[in-house]
Protein backbone atom coordinates (compact mmCIF):
# COMPACT_ATOMS: atom_id res chain seq x y z
CA UNK A 1 0.00 0.00 0.00
CA UNK A 2 2.80 2.41 0.97
CA UNK A 3 4.33 1.49 -2.58
CA UNK A 4 1.24 2.84 -4.10
CA UNK A 5 0.97 5.75 -2.19
CA UNK A 6 4.65 6.67 -2.98
CA UNK A 7 4.16 5.99 -6.57
CA UNK A 8 6.86 3.19 -6.69
CA UNK A 9 4.31 0.55 -8.53
CA UNK A 10 4.74 -0.73 -11.69
CA UNK A 11 1.85 0.41 -14.45
CA UNK A 12 0.65 -3.46 -14.28
CA UNK A 13 0.21 -3.65 -10.16
CA UNK A 14 -1.24 -0.37 -10.50
CA UNK A 15 -4.07 -1.10 -12.08
CA UNK A 16 -4.82 -4.24 -10.39
CA UNK A 17 -4.47 -2.37 -7.06
CA UNK A 18 -6.77 0.50 -8.16
CA UNK A 19 -9.35 -2.48 -9.14
CA UNK A 20 -8.76 -3.76 -6.07
CA UNK A 21 -9.48 -0.64 -4.09
CA UNK A 22 -13.06 -0.23 -5.73
CA UNK A 23 -14.19 -3.21 -3.81
CA UNK A 24 -12.45 -2.93 -0.19
CA UNK A 25 -13.67 0.12 1.82
CA UNK A 26 -10.63 -0.59 4.11
CA UNK A 27 -7.79 -0.14 1.85
CA UNK A 28 -9.28 2.66 0.12
CA UNK A 29 -9.64 4.43 4.12
CA UNK A 30 -5.59 3.57 4.89
CA UNK A 31 -5.13 5.19 1.24
CA UNK A 32 -6.42 7.98 2.13
CA UNK A 33 -4.69 8.72 5.46
CA UNK A 34 -1.58 7.47 3.81
CA UNK A 35 -2.24 10.23 0.79
CA UNK A 36 0.04 13.20 2.85
CA UNK A 37 2.61 10.93 3.24
CA UNK A 38 4.46 12.10 -0.48
CA UNK A 39 3.98 15.51 0.60
CA UNK A 40 5.81 15.44 4.12
CA UNK A 41 8.61 13.64 2.60
CA UNK A 42 9.04 16.28 -0.62
CA UNK A 43 9.62 18.99 2.60
CA UNK A 44 11.79 16.56 4.85
CA UNK A 45 15.73 18.17 4.33
CA UNK A 46 18.04 16.21 2.64
CA UNK A 47 20.55 14.37 4.48
CA UNK A 48 24.36 16.13 2.85
CA UNK A 49 25.77 13.58 0.40
CA UNK A 50 29.07 12.35 1.73
CA UNK A 51 31.38 13.91 -0.65
CA UNK A 52 29.39 17.57 0.30
CA UNK A 53 30.93 15.90 4.12
CA UNK A 54 34.54 16.00 2.88
CA UNK A 55 36.65 19.07 2.22
CA UNK A 56 38.12 19.94 -0.98
CA UNK A 57 42.22 19.51 -0.31
CA UNK A 58 43.98 22.77 -0.53
CA UNK A 59 45.43 24.39 -3.87
CA UNK A 60 48.93 24.02 -2.40
CA UNK A 61 49.01 20.54 -0.89
CA UNK A 62 51.23 19.86 -3.02
CA UNK A 63 53.89 22.68 -2.96
CA UNK A 64 53.21 22.05 1.55
CA UNK A 65 54.05 18.50 1.21
CA UNK A 66 57.00 19.27 -0.93
CA UNK A 67 58.54 21.51 1.14
CA UNK A 68 58.55 19.45 4.03
CA UNK A 69 59.38 16.44 2.48
CA UNK A 70 63.03 18.62 1.47
CA UNK A 71 62.68 20.50 4.90
CA UNK A 72 63.38 16.97 6.73
CA UNK A 73 66.03 15.68 3.90
CA UNK A 74 68.25 19.03 4.58
CA UNK A 75 67.87 18.13 8.77
CA UNK A 76 68.62 14.58 8.13
CA UNK A 77 71.81 15.79 6.13
CA UNK A 78 72.24 18.39 8.82
CA UNK A 79 72.33 15.54 11.12
CA UNK A 80 74.29 13.32 9.48
CA UNK A 81 77.00 16.18 8.36
CA UNK A 82 77.25 17.08 12.66
CA UNK A 83 77.72 13.48 13.65
CA UNK A 84 80.55 12.73 10.63
CA UNK A 85 82.08 15.96 11.67
CA UNK A 86 82.18 14.87 15.89
CA UNK A 87 83.31 11.76 14.71
CA UNK A 88 86.45 13.49 13.12
CA UNK A 89 87.08 15.78 15.74
CA UNK A 90 86.99 13.04 17.68
CA UNK A 91 89.37 10.70 15.94
CA UNK A 92 91.92 13.87 15.80
CA UNK A 93 91.60 14.15 19.32
CA UNK A 94 92.73 10.51 19.93
CA UNK A 95 95.30 10.81 17.47
CA UNK A 96 96.58 14.32 17.83
CA UNK A 97 96.57 14.76 21.64
CA UNK A 98 98.12 12.36 22.29
CA UNK A 99 101.15 13.54 19.77
CA UNK A 100 101.46 16.90 21.03
CA UNK A 101 102.00 15.77 24.51
CA UNK A 102 104.88 13.43 23.93
CA UNK A 103 108.28 15.37 24.85
CA UNK A 104 109.72 16.53 22.01
CA UNK A 105 113.18 15.41 21.52
CA UNK A 106 115.96 17.39 22.13
CA UNK A 107 118.30 18.97 19.74
CA UNK A 108 121.03 16.93 21.18
CA UNK A 109 121.53 14.14 23.40
CA UNK A 110 125.00 13.02 24.74
CA UNK A 111 125.81 9.76 26.85
CA UNK A 112 128.21 11.04 29.55
CA UNK A 113 130.87 8.48 30.01
CA UNK A 114 132.47 7.51 33.58
CA UNK A 115 135.66 8.65 34.51
CA UNK A 116 135.61 6.66 38.16
CA UNK A 117 134.86 3.87 39.96
CA UNK A 118 131.44 4.75 40.49
CA UNK A 119 128.32 3.25 38.54
CA UNK A 120 126.41 6.30 37.90
CA UNK A 121 124.98 6.62 34.98
CA UNK A 122 123.84 9.99 32.80
CA UNK A 123 122.23 11.19 29.76
CA UNK A 124 121.99 14.76 29.11
CA UNK A 125 119.92 16.62 26.31
CA UNK A 126 120.55 20.04 24.77
CA UNK A 127 118.82 22.66 23.61
CA UNK A 128 119.62 26.29 21.89
CA UNK A 129 116.71 28.73 23.23
CA UNK A 130 117.02 32.25 23.06
CA UNK A 131 118.73 33.26 26.02
CA UNK A 132 121.42 30.57 25.90
CA UNK A 133 121.44 26.39 26.02
CA UNK A 134 118.33 24.50 28.47
CA UNK A 135 120.19 21.45 29.58
CA UNK A 136 118.16 18.25 30.85
CA UNK A 137 120.10 15.35 32.55
CA UNK A 138 118.59 12.07 33.22
CA UNK A 139 120.95 10.36 36.23
CA UNK A 140 120.82 6.70 37.28
CA UNK A 141 121.95 5.39 40.51
CA UNK A 142 122.05 1.58 40.55
CA UNK A 143 121.01 -0.38 43.47
CA UNK A 144 123.83 -2.26 45.65
CA UNK A 145 126.06 1.25 45.73
CA UNK A 146 125.73 3.64 48.55
CA UNK A 147 126.78 6.77 46.76
CA UNK A 148 127.44 8.54 50.57
CA UNK A 149 129.18 8.37 53.31
CA UNK A 150 127.11 6.88 55.55
CA UNK A 151 125.83 10.11 56.89
CA UNK A 152 124.34 11.65 53.90
CA UNK A 153 124.37 10.79 49.95
CA UNK A 154 126.99 12.88 48.24
CA UNK A 155 126.19 16.03 46.33
CA UNK A 156 127.22 16.03 42.55
CA UNK A 157 127.58 19.45 40.37
CA UNK A 158 127.29 19.94 36.44
CA UNK A 159 129.89 21.79 35.00
CA UNK A 160 129.66 23.40 31.48
CA UNK A 161 133.10 24.02 30.03
CA UNK A 162 133.19 26.51 27.04
CA UNK A 163 134.94 26.72 24.11
CA UNK A 164 138.01 28.90 25.71
CA UNK A 165 138.15 26.62 28.58
CA UNK A 166 136.39 28.42 31.27
CA UNK A 167 134.10 25.88 33.24
CA UNK A 168 131.35 26.76 35.18
CA UNK A 169 128.84 25.07 37.24
CA UNK A 170 125.32 25.19 36.24
CA UNK A 171 123.40 22.92 38.56
CA UNK A 172 123.95 20.80 42.06
CA UNK A 173 121.67 17.84 43.40
CA UNK A 174 122.08 14.79 45.67
CA UNK A 175 122.25 11.35 45.05
CA UNK A 176 119.18 9.11 45.20
CA UNK A 177 120.89 5.96 45.63
CA UNK A 178 118.34 2.85 43.65
CA UNK A 179 116.29 5.73 41.24
CA UNK A 180 116.47 7.42 38.66
CA UNK A 181 115.96 11.33 38.98
CA UNK A 182 115.73 13.98 36.36
CA UNK A 183 117.09 17.61 36.57
CA UNK A 184 116.87 20.57 34.63
CA UNK A 185 119.87 23.55 34.57
CA UNK A 186 120.90 26.28 31.93
CA UNK A 187 123.89 28.55 30.76
CA UNK A 188 123.91 31.18 28.73
CA UNK A 189 126.35 29.77 26.52
CA UNK A 190 125.01 29.08 22.86
CA UNK A 191 125.01 25.39 21.80
CA UNK A 192 128.05 25.96 19.80
CA UNK A 193 130.17 27.51 22.52
CA UNK A 194 130.16 24.40 24.78
CA UNK A 195 132.58 22.50 24.38
CA UNK A 196 132.58 19.91 27.28
CA UNK A 197 130.42 18.77 29.96
CA UNK A 198 131.53 17.28 33.38
CA UNK A 199 129.41 15.40 36.35
CA UNK A 200 131.92 15.79 39.67
CA UNK A 201 131.32 15.11 43.47
CA UNK A 202 131.55 18.56 45.27
CA UNK A 203 135.12 17.77 46.48
CA UNK A 204 136.00 18.32 42.70
CA UNK A 205 136.22 14.79 41.70
CA UNK A 206 135.34 14.20 38.03
CA UNK A 207 132.61 11.08 37.74
CA UNK A 208 131.33 11.78 33.93
CA UNK A 209 132.27 13.53 30.99
CA UNK A 210 131.29 14.15 27.42
CA UNK A 211 132.56 16.31 25.02
CA UNK A 212 130.12 18.37 22.69
CA UNK A 213 130.35 17.55 18.93
CA UNK A 214 130.68 20.54 16.41
CA UNK A 215 128.36 20.44 13.51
Amino acid sequence: MRAYVLGSLSPADRRRFEAHLQDCERCRQAVAELGALPGLLSRAPHPPLLQDAIPEPPLDLLRKTRERHQARRRRRATRIFALAAAAGLALVLAIGVPLSLRPQAPAMLLTLQPVSGQPMTAQLGMDQVAWGTRLKVNCDYPQGYSFGDGNEPWSYALMVTDTAGATMQVSTWKAVPGREITLEAATSLAMDQISEILVQTQSGEQVLRASVPKS
